[in-house]
């Protein structure tokens, strides 16, 4: 079988598949991503550009599903419990935490 072919009867062959979400699954899957990436240090501005754009699907997708608002209550409540970390990229001289 040629390098890029994949082969159907290869069990790690990577499928994807989409599944229907709820509004508590929604919740939950905005409040992992924002955790995630306020950890990193990330500011407001750029953690709320990521839930807008539509490259971050899943981000995007309960952007959508919940609405502005909500995703900036999540963003704002885990930025206050998890944003006192502060990354600073030496290699870029730039530091993640800026809006």
């Amino acid at each position: 079988m040629p390098y890029n072919d994949p082969d159907p009867s290869d069990p790690n062959v990577l499928v994807g598949v989409e599944l229907e979400i709820d509004e508590d699954a929604a919740k939950d899957m905005a409040y992992v991503f924002a955790e995630e990436f306020a950890r990193l240090g990330m500011g407001k501005k750029k953690l709320m550009g990521i839930f807008s754009k539509s490259e971050y699907a899943g981000a995007h997708r309960a952007y959508l599903q919940l609405g502005e608002n909500e995703i900036e209550t999540i963003v704002d409540e885990c930025i206050s419990v998890w944003g006192s970390v502060r990354i600073i990229d030496r290699v870029n001289n730039s530091n993640l935490n800026q809006e």
